[in-house]
């Protein structure tokens, strides 16, 4: 990390940006926990929840592309702003919703709201850091989203026994939806964009293009018109595509999971919920850290970015694995956490990756990255939905 003066601002910007994934990501992943208490107000079948838990991540996959072009054209401050505060609104007409019809409608749209707010973050990071300093933020700011998902899987659970058994749920949607447009608010006061006059950051230049990506790296960046058709662009958004279905169970069906087989109650599977995505939170942070220390013992991004995402990646799968036939809950669950904390260790790489490749681009190719991830994500919670009825939660898994 460098030392000089500007690093202060420049990490009080990435904790307003972690601030933005944290609560985004309390509200999105509330209606998992809340599923079952939703489904019986409503009436609602277990394929017709999982539809609308779906139309969520289709309408955020969709939106990723418009957004970010959006996000480049408006600036980091009012399109961070908008796009917060309109998925938050959102998230509170929820509580008024009463069928399927209107829950779907309000909820895919606080999918469409929420697309800008990620590749907005990445355009940030690549403003402000230098390259071999980016992947300390892409894992904070990964790991901020998890923060946000354990806060929400552990606070929804218990919230639901607090509040009314019928209903209750409502109160949770009023709730979260406030500290977004409270950032909102804050962030638009704060912060202004390089170009602004009388910015805060006003002694913190722009990143120099040549100082983001070295020209003989063999992670150029794609500035060319054919980036749309480059492999390294559809790889990293391949990778994104099965690493988002993944990590989207354990923030929909997971809670569920845990009560109908290991009979947990809804307060304790909001808890165990919330390991694996704690597990996200300390392996993103520490990962970012350590990629970059390699990044610049080495200068090599084959090394600090592919095979630390590589390596990574294969020991994950091997915890998820060897943790299915565990039948006690929390010893299942603590080797899924354990997994959870490699799989963020090699995440950063992800994001950080698809800057050095972005480069001026990098709102656009992080959306496109992020629209393949939620097209995924959109599949997983739909699929797994029909199953269930059909063939149980065991195969499945």
């Amino acid at each position: 990390m460098s030392d000089n003066p500007r690093s202060v601002k420049r990490y009080a910007l990435l904790g307003w940006l972690c601030a933005a994934a944290a609560i985004a990501y309390v509200q999105r992943t509330s209606i998992g926990v809340a599923a079952t208490e939703i489904r019986s107000t409503l009436n609602l079948s277990v394929p017709v929840m999982g539809g609308v838990m779906s139309g969520y991540y289709w309408a955020y996959a969709l939106s990723q592309l418009p957004a970010g072009w959006i996000s480049q054209r408006w600036g980091t401050r009012w399109s961070l702003a908008a796009w917060m505060s309109g998925t938050s609104v959102l998230t509170a007409l929820v509580a008024i919703t009463s069928s399927r019809w209107d829950l779907s409608l309000v909820w895919l749209c606080a999918g469409v709201a929420i697309a800008g707010i990620f590749p907005t973050c990445a355009q940030a990071i690549v403003t402000w850091f230098y390259a071999d300093e980016r992947a300390f933020p892409s894992g904070t700011l990964g790991s901020a989203m998890s923060v946000g998902a354990a806060i929400s899987t552990a606070l929804t659970g218990w919230l639901l026994g607090v509040f009314s058994p019928s209903g209750g749920w409502r109160w949770i949607f009023l709730l979260y939806a406030l500290p977004g447009i409270l950032w909102s608010l804050g962030f638009v006061c704060w912060y202004r964009d390089p170009v602004s006059p009388g910015s805060l950051m006003a002694d913190e230049p722009e990143i120099p293009q040549n100082d983001r990506v070295s020209a003989d790296d063999p992670v150029a960046a794609l500035d060319y018109d054919g980036w749309w058709f480059d492999r390294r662009t559809w790889l990293i958004c391949l990778q994104q595509f099965f690493r988002a279905a993944g990590y989207v169970f354990y923030a929909t069906w997971f809670p569920s999971f845990l009560q109908e087989t290991k009979g947990v109650t809804t307060a304790a599977a909001g808890v165990l919920t919330s390991l694996p995505l704690l597990g996200v939170v300390v392996g993103g942070v520490f990962g970012g850290w350590t990629i970059d220390v390699i990044e610049s013992m080495t200068r090599s991004k084959r090394i600090s970015r592919q095979l630390v995402g590589i390596l990574s990646h294969t020991l994950c799968g091997l915890c998820i694995f060897a943790a299915q036939p565990i039948e006690d809950p929390t010893a299942a669950v603590g080797l899924i956490t354990l997994g959870s904390f490699i799989f963020a260790f090699g995440s950063a790489t992800s994001y950080a990756i698809t800057m050095d490749l972005g480069g001026r681009r990098t709102a656009t190719v992080f959306a496109l990255m992020n629209t393949c991830g939620n097209i995924g994500a959109a599949i997983c919670p739909y699929v797994v939905g029909l199953l269930i009825p059909r063939i149980g939660w065991e195969p499945l898994l």
